[in-house]
């Protein structure tokens, strides 16, 4: 008995694991995308990658608030821009322009081709953007209808 004590003791401790952190390691899972990396690709496979650009994603209320004194058309006082839904790398609205493509033709294009979008919209100048498309992510939309979110 002392003879297996002291084998035991001299081949250093139990090691204990965990059996789904050892089935994690042998079955990895691929790294979860954010709803910026559906938009980045569906915005890819309609119109090419380098012929669009993102022009506004996230913004801070602060943000919206000063966007509405300089008169852009962003939603009323008082109501939340789902565009400040979310956070910087995962808003709830995105704004893009499309290389010689006026925003009536890239909206309807963007919307034929569906994806993610609830609502896509050609919207005119405003604050220091010219016409561009406004694009509201489906994701967004369900949170929304809880918090009076437009726009």
């Amino acid at each position: 008995m002392a003879l297996c004590m002291a084998t035991a003791a001299g081949a250093g401790t139990i090691q204990v694991v965990s059996a789904a952190d050892e089935f994690r390691a042998a079955h990895p899972r691929p790294a979860a995308r954010g709803a910026g990396d559906d938009f980045r690709s569906t915005m890819d496979q309609v119109f090419g990658q380098g012929r669009w650009r993102q022009t506004s994603g996230y913004r801070s209320q602060a943000e919206e608030d000063t966007l509405r004194r300089q008169g852009a058309g962003t939603v009323a006082p008082g109501r939340i821009s789902h565009h400040s839904i979310g956070r910087p790398g995962s808003p709830g609205a995105y704004d893009a322009v499309v290389d010689s493509m006026a925003p009536e033709t890239a909206a309807a294009k963007l919307r034929r081709a569906g994806g993610g979008f609830s609502r896509v919209v050609a919207e005119g100048a405003h604050g220091g953007q010219g016409p561009h498309l406004h694009i509201e992510l489906t994701s967004a939309s369900a949170l929304s209808s809880t918090s009076g979110a437009e726009n």
